[in-house]
């Protein structure tokens, strides 16, 4: 059984509303995921998908701007039903047979067979291929092959954590950044601590590797603490770095993010200030 528990929280909210409206701007041609996760899941209604995905629902019927969200369509009809849409059924739903190859790297054999089994219920089945690797060495061995038309979303958590080669998440996006590919990485952190770490981390590789134009942005739960962790509603803090894509999407990142920073404001998780701030790392 998959061991995935995070669906449906904020951080998943941030991350996929912003993935969908860049993959229908960006339209491209192969789509390639180093953590893939499950297609989809069955909701449990927890107070951490009560504070993600439920809340954002209820404040995006008051504002147009979210309601037209290709995210808010997706998953507006799929929690009807009690799913939840994870990020390889988002992108085939968005990109569909326009896109001539699906790529899903992930450690969990279930997850993989979900992906399966969903791309069959689309009639996608043709179209994906899975990998039960290590995605670190498995996508730094695709890199080559792939085309600047091609899309990587690299979707780790942990950005700076080098694998057996030596190399990390990040060093996979300067990679593919350097080869002309379009690149969306997504990170999380639980301290003001680890993210003032991982902050320096980005910004000290990419001076290094001569990588200047990037889209950068955080949002941040007001509870985030230095050290401690006070409450956990999945991640107290996530970032979106994201290379080589249009005015356009980078445009799209900074004002969808704004505006999740604006529907959450006001709001508690558990006893705790569930309000969100923006940082924008440069």
């Amino acid at each position: 059984m998959t061991t995935y528990t995070h669906f449906g929280k904020q951080a998943d909210v941030f991350k996929h509303l912003v993935l969908c409206e860049i993959l229908q701007i960006e339209k491209p041609q192969m789509y390639v995921e180093t953590n893939s996760a499950s297609a989809i899941y069955q909701m449990s209604h927890t107070v951490e998908q009560q504070y993600g995905i439920y809340h954002f629902l209820e404040k995006a019927n008051n504002e147009k701007f979210l309601r037209d969200s290709i995210y808010y369509k997706l998953e507006s009809i799929e929690t009807e039903k009690g799913n939840y849409l994870g990020s390889p059924a988002l992108a085939m739903n968005i990109l569909e047979k326009r896109a001539s190859q699906y790529i899903f790297f992930d450690i969990e054999k279930d997850a993989l067979e979900n992906i399966e089994l969903y791309a069959r219920q689309i009639e996608l089945e043709t179209h994906i291929q899975t990998y039960h690797a290590d995605s670190l060495e498995g996508v730094i061995k695709l890199l080559p092959t792939l085309s600047k038309s091609s899309f990587l979303h690299i979707d780790p958590y942990e950005i700076d954590k080098k694998g057996i080669s030596g190399i990390s998440y990040l060093d996979i996006l300067i990679k593919a950044t350097q080869a002309g590919i379009k690149c969306l990485l997504w990170y999380g952190f639980m301290t003001e601590d680890d993210k003032m770490h991982i902050n320096q981390y980005i910004i000290n590789r990419l001076k290094e590797e001569d990588i200047e134009e990037y889209t950068c942005v955080e949002l941040i739960m007001n509870s985030i603490r230095k050290y401690t962790i006070i409450c956990n509603p999945g991640i107290l803090g996530s970032g979106i770095l994201a290379t080589n894509l249009s005015q356009e999407s980078n445009t799209t990142i900074l004002e969808y993010s704004n505006m999740l920073v604006f529907i959450y404001s006001n709001i508690k998780y558990k006893d705790y200030d569930g309000g969100l701030y923006r940082d924008r790392i440069k």
